[in-house]
């Protein structure tokens, strides 16, 4: 019995224990398969969310991007080189156009530099001397000359070499038989011009010249705060009466040590030109300069041309007096300082370095426009401004690089001096870049035929004001390729 018993206990412990460990294998197993489940939760998500997008809209969705991509860059091209491509090759023609006028305008101008240069100065000596006649005919209010019984229109024979509006070069053949048959008899009219004129001489001999450095300079007398008065025309003239008509001044205690013209290139800017008046003129007396102010206005609405209105001014001027020395002046720009002298320089001096627009700093070495003052015959060796530069711009770096060609050294007064206020004024769109770079790149090899001695104009008025000369000029219609 004790061993059934403990047979049984046995049997029965051994049962208990496997049903202990087929429990413990059940729940280890369902313990494994749930954990086996979450496991797998994520994986098979995965792959059904890849087997729900095929490839090709993922190809295409990267092709949108790169089509949208190549979109902005093209926008952004066409921005800033052109409306479209249609324009685009429309400036090429154009660009073409600017060729085939140069080479007409090169063989149309054969006339060699030296030979314009000599025939410039005989025109300008006619043209005084012409005057000299005026002034001294003008007791008789007579223009004409007795010679062997004939009478002789004066004004025949003293025309200009050249014709303004074409701008072709003639000599008359009238007029050199003229001069040459008739010699003794100009040579004795105009000694007895001359002797009335010594006495007159001798006493402008007798006074001392004017100091190299003015006693009356005021220094800055405008800064960054300053603001314009609101003067009429006629308010100017009144306070400065002694200026002559025309607006040519020179002092009456000295003499002058320098003979300055002005040329202030306008259109459409009447206010501005008051303004400018009203300061230039006092600080001019004060440097003691003997000067005139010329104001060179483009008539009509066509395409601007400032060269060539400052082209047609020296031509005037000079036939009118023997001036030393040209500033050519931005109508828009007033001086700061008296101490910027106005004197004509040994080199090309660049008179407005320091402007307020621009933060009183020289933006760039070649920047010489807006004020410049240059000599004469440093403006005739390179033959003044080209003509070719139609709309706004560039026209004062293509005179740098002539000037550099030539080796004619740029000066410049110190920054702290040479100040300068621009007026406000809407500004204009200036031309085509690429048809700037062009000629700026030939700026070097063009002026020989491309300038003063080829300016076609028409000089259609000119009015002595109280306080300037006004020169109506027609510059005509740009060359094909130029608008």
């Amino acid at each position: 019995m004790l061993y059934a018993y403990g047979s049984h206990h046995s049997s029965s412990t051994s049962l208990l224990s496997h049903d202990q460990e087929q429990q413990s294998s059940s729940s280890s197993s369902s313990r494994s398969n749930h954990q086996l489940h979450r496991y797998n939760h994520e994986p098979v998500s995965s792959n059904l969310l890849h087997r729900d997008i095929p490839p090709i809209l993922i190809l295409l969705f990267f092709l949108f991007l790169i089509v949208i991509t190549l979109s902005q860059i093209l926008v952004v091209h066409t921005s800033r080189y052109g409306a479209n491509f249609s324009s685009m090759q429309k400036i090429q023609e154009e660009l073409k156009q600017m060729d085939e006028s140069m080479e007409t305008l090169l063989r149309d101008n054969v006339l060699p530099i030296d030979k314009w240069r000599l025939l410039f100065h005989i025109q300008t000596y006619l043209s005084r001397f012409e005057d000299l006649f005026n002034n001294f005919n003008n007791n008789n209010n007579s223009n004409l000359i007795q010679n062997n019984n004939q009478t002789i229109d004066r004004k025949k024979y003293f025309k200009p070499l050249f014709n303004n509006k074409s701008n072709e070069f003639f000599i008359r053949d009238n007029t050199s038989n003229y001069f040459i048959n008739n010699r003794k008899h100009i040579h004795n009219r105009s000694k007895i011009v001359i002797d009335e004129n010594e006495s007159s001489q001798r006493k402008q001999q007798k006074r001392i010249y004017c100091q190299e450095e003015p006693h009356d300079l005021r220094g800055r007398f405008l800064n960054e705060n300053s603001t314009f008065p609101n003067v009429s025309l006629y308010e100017i003239e009144t306070n400065y009466s002694n200026v002559k008509s025309g607006g040519q001044w020179s002092p009456s205690h000295c003499l002058a040590r320098h003979r300055v013209a002005i040329i202030i290139p306008y259109r459409d800017r009447f206010e501005h030109l008051v303004t400018l008046l009203y300061y230039l003129h006092p600080i001019l007396q004060r440097q003691e300069l003997d000067y005139k102010i010329f104001v060179s206005e483009q008539v009509g609405n066509g395409t601007y041309n400032k060269a060539v209105l400052m082209n047609a001014a020296f031509i005037y001027a000079s036939s009118e007096y023997d001036f030393q020395c040209f500033v050519f002046h931005d109508v828009d720009l007033i001086p700061e300082d008296d101490r910027n002298m106005y004197s004509c320089p040994l080199f090309p001096r660049h008179m407005s370095v320091a402007v307020d627009e621009m933060n009183y700093k020289l933006t760039y070495e070649e920047l010489i426009g807006g004020v410049l003052n240059i000599r004469s015959d440093h403006f005739l060796t390179v033959n003044g401004y080209s003509n070719l530069y139609w709309g706004w711009g560039a026209e004062d770096d293509d005179l740098y690089y002539r000037l550099k060609e030539v080796s004619l050294k740029i000066i410049r007064p110190p920054a702290t001096i040479a100040r300068y206020k621009m007026l406000q004024h809407t500004k204009r769109v200036p031309s085509i870049w690429n048809k700037r770079a062009k000629l700026l790149y030939s700026a070097a090899k063009r002026y020989t035929w491309d300038g003063v001695s080829s300016a076609r104009y028409n000089l259609t008025s000119v009015i002595a004001y109280p306080l300037f000369t006004h020169l109506s000029i027609d510059v005509g219609l740009p060359p094909p390729g130029f608008s």
